[in-house]
């Protein structure tokens, strides 16, 4: 391992998929969100409201720093390699990976780990795949692969506006990440959020990608192409970082109280139209969003740049625990099911089990032929 690797992003990206698997346990319970399978039991309002305003605050910043954190290297490798090469390899680390998943991840988990609508007791597999891809249903069994999908889709752009803009040497003077360049951001973000969510509401899908949530996904993945240029992962100030995570903090009893009452228990005010409730939503998740990631950049450097051996296996695996978590999670939670226990806790004990199953999972799926070099990051 070089001694320059910035082995914080590898924690922090590894962070930022454990959560993942948090969000989708939390999913699973409160019947808020897509999934492949819920519990059949039936959540309590408060069970609802806590679980929801989980998923909310974890939806609010980590699929962002994961696309900051890929326009970073998504610069560093467009920049190295040339926009032919860049492009060739994006398309074997991501679009492969994608096509994995909806051509045999996805219909297995459906047809055989879900069961999703008891689909194997009316259809055969070859019958149901044969629907899956010629009603184009095929073009949403993305599943958590829609991120990699998005992210090949903005690399592609990235490397159509490099390839027509004229080449810049980057000798010029580097502009120092501050609080107002942080401040346009939450800004931009909240503003485009807001507009887009009037037609788009969060929840609302387009070949399984929530476009509702864009605004953020397309800025700060351009925020991290521009840390590339500025070197802001090497030079963001800690003190900055700090007051980043101290205002993202300071912020959340903002989403539980317009969840709990500003919203009156209707969602849909909060996750889009013409309401003081959307744009509020949009201006607290743009604000945390964009201060979560700043923040756990800047502060991450100074207090989390090293690894045990433990951190250093579950960093090389987060991958692979990203393509597969979802059967895995999906059959764990059918085999909780029976047990009579709080929804809570069993949403906790869901989330517990599963970090090592699916970590353990990955170790053993990377060093599968060809199937572990498609998943190898």
């Amino acid at each position: 391992m070089g001694q320059n690797r910035m082995l914080f992003v590898d924690n922090i990206r590894l962070a930022m998929i454990v959560l993942v698997l948090f969000d989708h346990a939390a999913v699973t319970y409160s019947g808020v969100g897509g999934w492949y399978y819920r519990d059949p039991a039936v959540p309590g309002p408060l069970d609802v409201l806590i679980l929801v305003f989980g998923e909310t605050l974890c939806q609010s910043f980590f699929m962002g720093t994961l696309f900051a954190l890929a326009g970073y290297y998504a610069s560093l490798s467009l920049h190295r390699k040339g926009v032919r090469s860049f492009v060739s390899g994006r398309l074997v680390r991501l679009g492969l990976p994608t096509l994995l998943y909806v051509t045999v991840v996805h219909p297995l988990t459906v047809y055989y780990v879900a069961n999703t609508e008891d689909v194997s007791s009316k259809i055969g597999f070859a019958g149901y795949y044969r629907l899956y891809v010629t009603q184009g249903h095929i073009l949403s069994g993305t599943g958590p692969m829609w991120f990699a999908l998005a992210l090949l889709i903005f690399c592609l752009i990235y490397a159509a506006g490099a390839a027509v803009m004229p080449h810049r040497s980057g000798t010029g003077v580097r502009r120092p990440l501050g609080v107002g360049l942080v401040v346009s951001m939450i800004l931009a973000c909240a503003a485009g959020a807001f507009v887009i969510r009037l037609a788009l509401p969060v929840g609302i899908t387009v070949c399984n990608m929530q476009l509702g949530h864009f605004a953020q996904y397309i800025l700060l993945f351009a925020f991290g192409a521009a840390a590339r240029a500025g070197d802001w992962l090497r030079t963001a100030d800690f003190r900055l970082g700090r007051g980043c995570l101290a205002v993202a903090l300071a912020g959340t009893p903002v989403c539980a109280w317009l969840l709990a009452f500003g919203a009156g228990g209707r969602f849909d005010l909060v996750t889009g139209g013409l309401h003081w409730q959307s744009l509020v939503f949009a201006l607290w998740e743009s604000m945390t969003g964009v201060c979560m990631t700043v923040g756990l950049i800047a502060v991450g450097r100074e207090a989390w740049n090293s690894q045990g051996r433990l951190v250093a296996a579950m960093s090389d695996g987060a991958f692979a625990v990203y393509v597969f978590h979802p059967p895995i999670m999906v059959a764990l939670a059918r085999g909780l099911a029976p047990f009579e226990m709080s929804l809570l806790a069993k949403c906790l004990l869901l989330f517990l089990v599963s970090v090592p199953v699916c970590f353990g999972a990955a170790r053993i799926i990377r060093r599968t032929p060809i199937v572990g070099d498609l998943v190898r990051q």
